[in-house]
């Protein structure tokens, strides 16, 4: 959509206005607006538009671009044939109208194109009434400057440039898209083919779950193990694999009480399968480590680097005894503190894999930091044993109960001897890797630390794109709100890729302020009516981000998509 009364910039000065401009008509029974020359004409009281010509359909930005300077010229000449211009603008009685952040739409708009996503969803348009595209794209600009309901993304339409949406079209646009899941995952992995230096082969796979403020279950939601610790409420179960780069690839949506361990294989089949990749190779945590994903795993002949429990492992093995690692090749230059040593060996619990056992100074630290505070916590809790809220935390929370014994009569007392016995696994780790992958002990330890991209990804997708609790209660309706969800997590971690490459990264908050400061007001004068617009200047960043996307920084002739 276009913004509706474009202004040419170049005919208004601080003291002076033709009350002549140029402004975009919608009609119900046209896909694009009009431009037209209108002349504001006082009757009385009231103002009235004239319309002086109608200039033609505008598809494009470079359709508008050549009727704008059609429409100066048009605007000199009848200046020259004597009309008359208005009066002086008293700036006393201007008064701020509204504020349209443009900058959000402008890029959406851009980023719709280049991912392909709006030649997916014009794909459903159906015989919609309304424009599908332009609903989709207001649920998705509103998301990308503040997620919030599809009744708050329907009340703030004009703040972003879009007018006449009703509520009920977001509900049917939703509806409409529902079918597009697979369609715009495949896009995504095109789009990120197209634009990735390296093969895209190795996937990132991790589980969270998303809750319902409801009790209610249904074919999709229902109780499990909750990772918010909403046990109390419903939930559904959210699969992500995402690239090297955190650029999200595939997504499912399960049974909020399927467990997440039978996750793994079913994501990964349907990848192999949706886009003929054969040659995958999956990482995720241990929290997905089990003998039968394994066994599956190879079963199904996917190559795999998984995180692995080592206190699991024979005591024989002396998994933890440090005088059997061997410093990391490469690492001799490295401080002491940011060494890695290694130890490698069959897995003793999985055919056909290797084990690779890490020890690091700066993950010992880490790890003994971190018990630290929690035995600090446990004791200022157990220190007052009439506080019974406090012992009930003590017995339903994990991490206390690792470190506790609990005596006749109820008595709570620290686990030295379990405190004792967690201190000699500082800073160690392990990971089982496929021999099939044919990954050395280096790149395996590299493909594992990529891993925080998936985790990263999964913060922004539950907090700052705000897709938890979910305010829609039918099946579908969930599974098309996390697919838009994941539709605007991909075109912003697409942005940042695009920002990257242009040597310019920007963080999700450092683009979100940067869009914000990108806006059109309109004023009104109080006496004549009279109405005019003021662009924001861009920022430096601003001018990063659309310089990224090859959008034009003139402010003067900048289209306002959304």
């Amino acid at each position: 959509m276009l913004c509706l009364n474009i202004f040419i910039a170049t005919r208004i000065n601080l003291c002076t206005m033709l009350y002549m401009y140029v402004r975009l008509t919608y009609s119900k029974k046209s896909r694009h607006p009009t431009l037209q020359i209108v002349e504001g004409i006082r009757e009385g009281k009231k103002v009235k538009q004239k319309i002086i010509a109608s200039l033609g359909v505008i598809k494009e930005p470079k359709d508008l671009e050549k009727l704008r300077k059609l429409t100066d010229h048009l605007i000199q000449r009848l200046e020259k044939e004597g009309l008359p211009p208005d009066g002086k603008i008293d700036l006393k009685k201007l008064i701020h109208k509204k504020t349209t952040y443009d900058g959000f739409g402008i890029v959406v708009h851009k980023l719709m194109q280049l991912s392909g996503f709006s030649d997916v969803i014009r794909s459903a348009q159906g015989k919609n009434s309304f424009d599908l595209e332009e609903v989709v794209k207001l649920i998705l600009v509103q998301r990308f400057d503040l997620p919030s309901s599809k009744l708050r993304t329907f009340e703030r339409q004009e703040d972003h440039g879009f007018q006449g949406i009703d509520l009920q079209h977001i509900y049917r646009a939703m509806d409409a898209i529902g079918s597009l899941e697979s369609e715009i995952q495949e896009q995504a992995l095109h789009t990120i083919r197209k634009i990735s230096e390296k093969q895209v082969d190795c996937f990132f796979f991790d589980v969270t779950t998303l809750y319902f403020e409801s009790v209610i279950q249904d074919e999709l939601k229902d109780f499990g193990w909750s990772k918010d610790q909403k046990f109390h409420q419903v939930q559904v179960v959210l699969a992500l694999v995402v690239d090297s780069q955190g650029m999200p690839l595939a997504y499912e949506v399960f049974k909020g009480s399927l467990g997440e361990t039978k996750t793994l294989v079913p994501v990964l089949e349907n990848i192999r399968n949706r886009f003929s990749i054969n040659n995958i190779t999956v990482v995720c945590d241990r929290g997905l480590a089990s003998k039968p994903n394994v066994i599956a795993l190879q079963g199904a002949k996917f190559h795999f680097v998984i995180a692995t429990k080592l206190r699991s492992m024979s005591k024989k093995l002396k998994i933890n005894d440090l005088s059997a690692y061997s410093l990391l090749p490469g690492q001799q230059e490295v401080s002491e503190g940011e060494r890695v040593f290694i130890r490698t060996m069959k897995h003793p619990q999985y055919d056909d894999t290797l084990l690779i056992a890490t020890y690091s100074p700066k993950r010992a630290k880490k790890d003994k930091g971190d018990r630290d505070r929690l035995i600090e916590k446990l004791k200022k809790k157990l220190a007052d044993a009439s506080d019974e809220t406090s012992v009930k935390k003590v017995i339903s929370n994990g991490g206390y109960k690792k470190f506790t014994n609990i005596k006749e009569g109820s008595l709570i007392t620290l686990n030295e001897k379990a405190i004792e016995e967690d201190a000699k696994w500082d800073g160690f780790h392990g990971i089982a890797v496929s021999n099939s992958s044919k990954l050395t002990v280096d790149q395996a330890l590299s493909r594992y630390r990529d891993l925080y991209h998936v985790e990263e990804a999964f913060r922004v997708v539950k907090c700052t794109l705000k897709t938890r609790p979910v305010f829609h209660w039918v099946p579908h309706r969930i599974r098309t709100h996390v697919l838009l969800c994941f539709m605007n997590l991909f075109l912003e971690r697409f942005l940042e890729q695009l920002l990257r490459k242009e040597g310019t990264p920007l963080t999700p908050d450092r683009i979100r302020y940067a869009l914000s400061g990108v806006h059109t007001m309109i004023f009104e004068e109080s006496g004549t009516q009279k109405v005019s617009e003021m662009r924001s200047s861009l920022s430096e960043e601003a001018t990063k981000i659309l310089n990224a996307l090859k959008i034009s920084t003139d402010r003067s002739a900048q289209l306002c998509y959304v």
